[in-house]
Order: structure tokens, then C-alpha cells, then sequence
């Protein structure tokens, strides 16, 4: 009798599990959650190896804050960071004079060996029309080397019909102090124009998950201005020049950039439509100057240890 109970109540054991398994599987597809939807931002290229946009479109999270914040966005791209601004671009894994970097067809190059001032350092993105990548060593039309890519900064030359005004502003505020203002203003009819530019941008510390204080405070400025004279559409003689100035505290080196001086002056030449055979003919000359101070006491206190125990400075400029 006892043998015939065992045997009842194992033949039982499968009906049983089978059974409360349909009675838990509709509770289980109620406790389901249904994710919300994640929008992924991101430029489209042009075709496989160049990428055509324009720096001013609305982009995610907040317009960038240089020249490499910029690029961070565009597949392909990372950034070797300092702190909050400045950062270093990378292209498969390629950076320095691999890299190319032109704004308006001349090169910038930073003053520090270390690269805490990378040539995107002075570019500010929203004061620019154009931007261009070319990805690998695909052209030699701007330099040599570059056998990560080539990357353009360009500003297009204004063409009035008549006399008449332009005006682009934004303003930006956020978190941790932000705050940024651009100004794009231009004046002109069919014989020229004026261009003037200006932008300013600040971000404070920010503290981590730890409530501890990360430094990535800074604060950028740049000025720039653009005569041009168009006699008729094809010919255009253009004069710019710019300056530009900050500071910037460094997380990740043990001293911080305490001055990050633009000077630029440039003049080109274009003449276009002139015949069959050849179609444009183009000059330009640059100059550009950076001058960079970095050390370990105007925006932070010495450690007090180590090879940088006291206050310690360095000053590199550098000439294109």
C-alpha cells in the first residue's frame, strides 16, 4: 500500500510543475517592462571616406566646446582628454601630424610638445560653416602626410545681391556653469563685405558619482573679422584676422593651460570660371601664432610632493 502512495505522488510531480508553470507564465509577461526608445545622434557621411557638415546644426548633448569636442561625434573619432576642453582628436587610432587640421585653408598648430594645447584647442566649431573629413591619405591637395585624414574648418565667403545685413546669435546655459554666446554678424552689397565674429564660452568643475570635485573648469574667447572685396561673381580678394585667448584646468596633467593666445592674419586670392581648360585659380598666405603658458599654480595649488612639489611654469610659442 505504502509502495502504491509513492507511486501515485511521483506520477503526480510533473502534472503538478507542468500546471503551475501556466499559471506563472502570463504573471511573468506582466511584470515585462517595455523600454523607452534611446535616439542615437550622429552625422551621415557623404560617402565612405568623406563626411560633409555644418557645425551650427542643433547636435546632441550641447554644442561642443572645440574643435575635438566636435569631431568626438562623428564616427571614427575618440578623444584623448585633458579635462573639461582641449582634448585631443584621434581617427582610427591615429592623432598628431597624422591628423591634418586646417581652418580656412591654413594650418594651426599648437605650441605645446605634450599637445595640452591640440590645434582643435582654438577652433571653435559654431563660428564656422563648413566642416570636412576626409578619411585617410586619399589627397595630398592640403599637406602632406595625413595618413589618418584630413579634417577642414572653413568659412564661406559671404555674396550680397544688394546692400544688405546678416545676423546669427545663440546662447547657451547648463549644468556645472555653462554658458556660451556666439555672435556671427555680417554687412555688404555685390562690391564686398564685412564679416565679424565672436564667441565666448565658460564651464566650471563638475563633481563625480563620489561628490568629489573633478577639474575641468574653463574659459575660451575668439575674435575674428573678414573683408572682402567682389568686384563681379567669380573674383573674390579676402583679408581675415583673429585673436583669441583662455585658460582651461586639467584633470588628467599635472599642470594646467593658464593661456591659450591666437593671433592669425591670412589673405587669399580666387578666381573662378575662367575657361575650358582651367577653372579656378586660387592663392593664399597665413600667418598664425600660439602662444601657450601652462603651470601648476594659477589654477591649482602645488601638491607639495613629487617632481612638481613647488609652483612651476612653461611658456612655448610657436609660428605657421
Amino acid at each position: 500500500m505504502s509502495r502504491f502512495s509513492a507511486d501515485t505522488r511521483l506520477g503526480c510531480t510533473p502534472v503538478l510543475v507542468a500546471l503551475c508553470g501556466a499559471l506563472l507564465a502570463p504573471q511573468a509577461r506582466a511584470d515585462a517592462q517595455e523600454l523607452s526608445p534611446t535616439v542615437i545622434t550622429a552625422i551621415a557621411p557623404s560617402s565612405p571616406l568623406t563626411v560633409v557638415t555644418n557645425p551650427k546644426d542643433p547636435r546632441q548633448p550641447v554644442p561642443a566646446s572645440d574643435g575635438g569636442d566636435y569631431l568626438k561625434t562623428i564616427p571614427g573619432f575618440a578623444l584623448v582628454r585633458n579635462g573639461g576642453t582641449n582634448g585631443d582628436p584621434v581617427l582610427r587610432g591615429m592623432f598628431g601630424s597624422r591628423l591634418n587640421i586646417l581652418t580656412n585653408g591654413s594650418m594651426m598648430l599648437g605650441a605645446c610638445p605634450g599637445r595640452m594645447d591640440a590645434p582643435t584647442s582654438y577652433i571653435s566649431p559654431e563660428t564656422y560653416d563648413q566642416l570636412t573629413v576626409i578619411k585617410g591619405p586619399q589627397t595630398v591637395l592640403w599637406g602632406p602626410g595625413a595618413s589618418a585624414g584630413t579634417v577642414l574648418f572653413e568659412r564661406e565667403p559671404e555674396h550680397f545681391g544688394e546692400l544688405g545685413t546678416r545676423l546669427n546669435a545663440s546662447v547657451l546655459a547648463g549644468s556645472n556653469g555653462r554658458f556660451d554666446k556666439v555672435i556671427d554678424a555680417a554687412a555688404g552689397g555685390p562690391l564686398g563685405y564685412v564679416r565679424v565674429i565672436g564667441n565666448q564660452a565658460h564651464a566650471d568643475d563638475y563633481k563625480d558619482g563620489n561628490n568629489d570635485t573633478v577639474a575641468s573648469r574653463y574659459d575660451k574667447w575668439n575674435g575674428d573679422v573678414a573683408v572682402g572685396f567682389t568686384p563681379d561673381p567669380d573674383t573674390l580678394l579676402e583679408l581675415t584676422a583673429g585673436r583669441g585667448d583662455g585658460e582651461a584646468r586639467y584633470a588628467g596633467r599635472g599642470m594646467d593651460g593658464s593661456q591659450f593666445l591666437r593671433e592669425s592674419l591670412g589673405l587669399r586670392f580666387e578666381k573662378s570660371n575662367l575657361g575650358e581648360v582651367l577653372d579656378k585659380v586660387e592663392a593664399q598666405v597665413y600667418y598664425n601664432y600660439a602662444d601657450h603658458v601652462m603651470d601648476n599654480y594659477s589654477l591649482r595649488t602645488p601638491s607639495g610632493t613629487g617632481m612638481m612639489a613647488g609652483p612651476m611654469a612653461s611658456n612655448v610659442d610657436r609660428r605657421t
